[in-house]
């Protein structure tokens, strides 16, 4: 099973989205260990760019996971391999 399980694991592991999904995982676990690191972030951006900081943090959000999910996946291995 635990062989099957490593198997799986590695088959996913080529995917694009699987490798942002863990970068997202790991920048959420960065920005809730330390409850102030992103008001410090925030603070750099001037009061009048929030507005459209924020706009493109959102779409960027949205578009750069799109653009991973539709990228070509690498191709699967042969069994065996």
């Amino acid at each position: 099973m635990l062989k099957t399980l490593s198997a799986e694991l590695r088959d996913l592991w080529r995917l694009w989205s699987i490798k942002l999904a863990a970068l997202a995982g790991v920048l959420i676990a960065w920005l809730t260990s330390d409850p102030t690191v992103l008001p410090q972030l925030v603070a750099y951006v001037p009061d009048r760019w929030r507005p459209l900081a924020a706009l493109v943090s959102g779409f960027l959000g949205f578009a750069i996971p799109a653009y991973v999910r539709w990228k070509k996946q690498p191709a699967k291995p042969e069994p065996g391999q």
